[in-house]
């Protein structure tokens, strides 16, 4: 499967009733790419572009909905997580920055294996020099990543397998001068905090589901990490490292996943603060996975201001229901 990511929003604290800033990401099966991308192409010819490249933000009402059309007559899955910025300080990210250095190494002891010591240390040390807006942005990466790779896996273990063999990231990368510090940020600090996470937080699996083509992401749990384990009889983990690097890319130029993913971002973005009409985005909750929750993860990396108010909660409650169920119909009635 491909994985198209892309942000919206400046992820640095705002005045205002809002200040919402998005990571998406789209999944597309590797074998649908080449129908979603012509068909894609015909809609392009008539989209605003700036400098060659189509931007969500230029789209019109109709504009967005005839790309959301197209992608939901297709077999693809949208994620996206957020954060208000309107409600947080620069203090209180401070703080929560604090807290996930500290938590990176409160609990080392000697009874550690040198290596993991080692990695830890050089991971909090990583943490603590990187700048606040870049942390936010991977705080809601170490959100999103993991959300990808369970409901992509859970959902298309029942429908196309075939496509849980390979994962291709490929990541909106316009600042080309940063683009060497953002693969050392994806491969030093997401790819080993999400490892982690992983084995402390397991992802489910589907009983039902067909992981044939998945068992090559499957490691052996190294020894030293047992006594760390959630489930202490659990050997056999996911290897992170494989699923996010074997095939990654940064792109600095238009190509139809990043437009399009752009275009998702943009529009869930400009409809929470109330800049697009739901005719622009009604249908993007149903490329996504239905959920006891909203469909837009919004997380909080401090208490709210007292009193601060969400004007969006109405289109959040939108985006509660209409999503793509995870079961196959031939699993439903069960």
């Amino acid at each position: 499967m491909l994985i198209f990511i892309d942000e919206s929003g400046t992820f640095t604290s705002v005045s205002g009733p809002t200040g919402v800033s998005l990571v998406g990401a789209l999944i597309i099966p590797e074998g649908s790419i080449a129908k979603i991308e012509k068909k894609y192409d015909a809609i392009r010819k008539n989209l605003p572009t700036e400098n060659g490249e189509v931007k969500g933000r230029l789209l019109s009402e109709a504009e967005v909905d005839r790309v959301v059309t197209l992608l939901k007559r297709n077999e693809v899955l949208f994620e996206v997580v957020g954060i208000d910025m309107a409600a947080h300080s620069r203090s209180g990210i401070e703080v929560h920055k604090k807290g996930q250095e500290n938590g990176i190494t409160v609990n080392l002891t000697a009874a550690f294996h040198p290596n993991a010591q080692k990695g830890l240390w050089e991971l909090r040390r990583r943490l603590e020099r990187m700048p606040h807006q870049l942390y936010i942005q991977s705080v809601l990466m170490f959100e999103l990543i993991p959300m990808v790779v369970e409901h992509a896996t859970l959902y298309f273990s029942q429908r196309r397998p075939e496509t849980l063999g390979h994962f291709k990231w490929v990541v909106d990368g316009k600042d080309k001068g940063r683009v060497t510090d953002w693969e050392n940020w994806w491969s030093l600090t997401v790819m080993p905090m999400t490892q982690s996470r992983s084995l402390r937080e397991p992802m489910g699996q589907f009983v039902d589901g067909d992981y044939t083509y998945f068992q090559r992401f499957e490691m052996a749990i190294p020894e030293y990490l047992w006594p760390h384990l959630k489930n202490p009889r659990q050997r056999v983990g996911l290897d992170i490292k494989k699923i996010l690097t074997e095939s990654f890319r940064f792109s600095s130029k238009p190509e139809p996943g990043l437009e399009m993913v752009d275009i998702l971002t943009n529009a869930t973005r400009r409809a929470l603060a109330g800049r697009l009409g739901i005719k622009g985005w009604k249908y993007i909750r149903q490329l996504m996975i239905h959920r006891k929750k909203h469909y837009v993860r919004l997380i909080s990396l401090a208490a709210s201001p007292k009193g601060h108010r969400y004007p969006y909660m109405h289109v959040l409650h939108q985006f509660s229901r209409g999503g793509k169920s995870m079961l196959a119909p031939r699993f439903q009635s069960r």
